[in-house]
C-alpha cells in the first residue's frame, strides 16, 4: 500500500468467513484479565468466558517518552505507520504529495521492534514507488543498530542494484528528539536532520502483562 502497488482493501481480511463457516465466537471486547486456576478470562463488560485452552497475544506499546517530541497526537504529521489502517494511507498520501527531488527519512528503533525485516522492506517499497514515479527523490533510513538486523546481505543486494542512488543507509543513529512542526530528527551525536516526508518508528515492547496471585492482567 505505502508503495502504491496495491490497495488497503486488498489486504483487509473479514472475519465472516470464520464466524459464519467455521462457527467461531468473535467477541470484541478487552480482556481485563485471566484467572489461569479457573481458567477464565474476564473483559472489560464484566463477562467470564472459560476456556480449555488461551493464547496470549498482547501485541506491542510503543514507548513514545522516549522520543521527545514525539507525542501519540503528533502522530497526524509524523506517523509511525506501524499499525495497520489510517496512519499506512496517510504515510501513502504524504509520499504521493511530496516533490520529486524531496527525501523521505525513516528512523528504526534498537532491537528489539516488531517484524525486524520491516522497516527494510518498507524502504524498498518506497524506493519501487521514486523509482518509477520520482526518480529523483531519496530514501533515507536511519538505524539505531549497528548494522541490518535481518536479511542483511538481501536488503543491501537491492539498494545496491535496484535502487542505487535512491536508498542511503545510515547505522548506529539514535533518535534524541523529533520536531513534527518542521518534520526535523535530532539524533544522540550526530546531525540534526529534516525531511520532506518523516517516517519515526518509536521503540516498542510487548504489550503489558502483570501476574499477581494466579491472576494475569494486562496494564
Amino acid at each position: 500500500v505505502i508503495g502504491g502497488s496495491t490497495e488497503i482493501a486488498t489486504l483487509t481480511t473479514s472475519m465472516s468467513t470464520l464466524t459464519t463457516r467455521h462457527g467461531v465466537r468473535h467477541v470484541r471486547e478487552t480482556a481485563v484479565s485471566v484467572d489461569v486456576d479457573k481458567r477464565l478470562v474476564r473483559l472489560a463488560s464484566g463477562t467470564e468466558l472459560p476456556y480449555d485452552r488461551l493464547v496470549l497475544a498482547p501485541g506491542i506499546d510503543f514507548l513514545h517518552d522516549l522520543v521527545p517530541g514525539l507525542p501519540p497526537s503528533a502522530q497526524d504529521r509524523v506517523p509511525h505507520a506501524w499499525k495497520a489502517g489510517p496512519q499506512t494511507l496517510l504515510l501513502r498520501s504524504q509520499l504521493e504529495a511530496m516533490p520529486d527531488g524531496g527525501t523521505f527519512a525513516m528512523t528504526i528503533p534498537a532491537a528489539p521492534y516488531r517484524c525486524p525485516p520491516g522497516p527494510y522492506e518498507r524502504a524498498c517499497q518506497v524506493a519501487w514507488y521514486f523509482k518509477r514515479a520520482k526518480p529523483r527523490s531519496k530514501v533515507l533510513i536511519l538505524d539505531a543498530n549497528q548494522d541490518v538486523t535481518s536479511k542483511a546481505g538481501l536488503f543491501k543486494k537491492a539498494w545496491n542494484e535496484e535502487y542505487k542512488g535512491i536508498v542511503e543507509y545510515r547505522p548506529s543513529h539514535t533518535v534524541a528528539g523529533v520536531d513534527p512542526a518542521t518534520r526535523t530528527v535530532r539524533f544522540e551525536v550526530l546531525e540534526d536532520l529534516r525531511a520532506d516526508v518523516l517516517n519515526v518508528i518509536p521503540p516498542q515492547a510487548a504489550g503489558a502483562i502483570a501476574r499477581s496471585a494466579g491472576v494475569v492482567t494486562a496494564n
